[in-house]
């Protein structure tokens, strides 16, 4: 079920993310619990962004995930915490090069969600 989002910068030095993606999902069947099939992943690379004063160095990463209520606030922090773990160690080249900012955001989805699925 949940619904993941990336977001990051165009001047983010990492090219490749899937590995990235396939390791959130399984953090997220691994924690939260849920099934590796309803995670749902997209990547935005910002191409046109502010940070700050705009500077070129500056960059963010953002992984907002939106999950079905239920899960205790002790579980989200723990969950959060292993994905920033992995988004730090997957950006370490714009860490080390960039003024990056990294954020993660879990929240609930609406009362009201729907699903389709054949």
């Amino acid at each position: 079920m949940p619904q993941i989002l990336l977001e990051c910068t165009k001047n983010v030095i990492e090219g490749n993310l899937s590995p990235l993606l396939l390791d959130i999902h399984k953090i997220l069947t691994e924690n939260l619990p849920t099934e590796i099939d309803s995670c749902k992943t997209r990547v935005m690379r910002h191409e046109e962004y502010l940070v700050g004063d705009g500077s070129l160095e500056k960059a963010f990463v953002h992984l907002s995930i939106g999950v079905l209520p239920g899960r205790s606030t002790e579980t989200l922090h723990h969950v959060s915490a292993l994905l920033m773990e992995k988004l730090q160690k997957t950006f370490e080249q714009s860490l080390e090069k960039l003024k990056i900012q990294i954020t993660v955001a879990i929240q609930n989805l609406p009362e009201v969600y729907i699903k389709y699925q054949k």
